[in-house]
């Protein structure tokens, strides 16, 4: 009988106690060895994130209403300063935020989504108006969350393409999307470095697979598990992942990079090696109303990172909005 694997996290020892002092040296070297910014950064991502939803407004079409009827059930709710029809649900001690199992989330007049994740899509600079001929690619759609977020703003007009590598995933994909009344889009499962075709959509979103060394208040068990040695491949894929989606998109169209990652390996150096090679990129400046963007990265184990990198992307801290953490690159095709 073969030995048995010790778990990688344990969910009964403090999340405090299970940081590897490779992740301490790293985030460290981020706050620019700032031992108080440091703290405030594990000191927030050792809490429960902060719930929140955008109402549907393809199922809503009174807003306003919606938001009080869901008030009236004695929620706390404040805006997202950052995205429409957006909404945090404040934490209360003793009292429990079930969003899933309200009748609006049923009926998919509200999707519950958190808050930084819908950044990509804000930035994609969607027409309010747009003709059946506009075309947009979400590359790695599954679940879900910023493929219903687009198909609002297109309000049911044009075509969006919902693509997901992974078979499994499409299912959970395929319900939100039905539940949400998006009529305009399309399922594939493809590779999306495989995905056929040039200068085709006029937006692509592109939230990359990634180590998600972000989004430890949703999955604490990322403490245990975090290997910075996975970065490099990781990287690889996503400037593959990049470039096929810079490819697919028309001239003069937007794309977005994201991931839910702190790294710079994942973010800041991708972009860099991605402009390197796409000299008719442009780097948009992305800003977000009300968005804190404190602590942005000047350089990395000794390698520096251009201005206009750390000054145009969204480079997100859990401390600063009391999200999960996230990055954000706009990118737009010259003519």
């Amino acid at each position: 009988m073969g030995r048995r694997r010790k778990p990688k996290f344990d969910p009964n020892t403090p999340l405090k106690e299970q940081i590897k002092p490779v992740f301490k040296e790293r985030f460290l070297e981020m706050f620019n060895n700032d031992e108080k910014e440091y703290d405030k950064f594990i000191n927030c991502i050792m809490n429960p994130q902060r719930k929140s939803f955008r109402i549907n407004t393809l199922k809503e079409k009174n807003p306003k209403k919606l938001l009080q009827e869901i008030k009236n059930k004695d929620f706390e709710i404040t805006p997202v300063p950052w995205s429409d029809n957006a909404y945090f649900v404040e934490f209360i001690k003793g009292k429990r935020i079930d969003l899933g199992n309200l009748y609006e989330h049923f009926l998919g007049k509200i999707y519950v989504q958190e808050a930084t994740s819908m950044c990509p899509v804000e930035l994609l600079d969607i027409p309010k108006k747009i003709d059946d001929n506009f075309k947009i690619l979400d590359m790695a759609a599954s679940p879900g969350s910023k493929t219903t977020q687009i198909g609002c703003k297109m309000n049911n007009s044009g075509v969006l393409i919902a693509n997901e590598i992974d078979y499994k995933r499409i299912g959970p994909l395929k319900i939100n999307l039905e539940r949400t009344g998006s009529t305009n889009i399309a399922i594939t499962n493809l590779d999306g470095k495989n995905i056929e075709g040039n200068e085709i959509f006029d937006r692509v979103l592109l939230d990359a697979p990634c180590s998600g060394s972000g989004v430890i208040r949703k999955s604490p068990g990322t403490i245990k598990t975090y290997n910075p040695k996975r970065l490099k491949g990781m990287s690889n894929l996503q400037l593959k992942l990049f470039q096929r989606a810079f490819e697919l998109l028309k001239k003069g169209g937007i794309m977005t990079y994201s991931t839910c990652s702190m790294d710079p390996e994942e973010n800041e150096f991708v972009v860099e090696r991605f402009l390197k090679n796409n000299p008719n990129a442009k780097l948009e400046n992305a800003k977000l109303k009300e968005l804190i963007l404190n602590h942005k990265l000047t350089k990395f184990k000794n390698k520096e990172i251009s201005k206009q990198i750390t000054d145009k992307t969204i480079r997100i801290w859990p401390q600063d909005n009391n999200t999960n953490g996230f990055y954000v690159a706009k990118i737009k095709k010259l003519i």
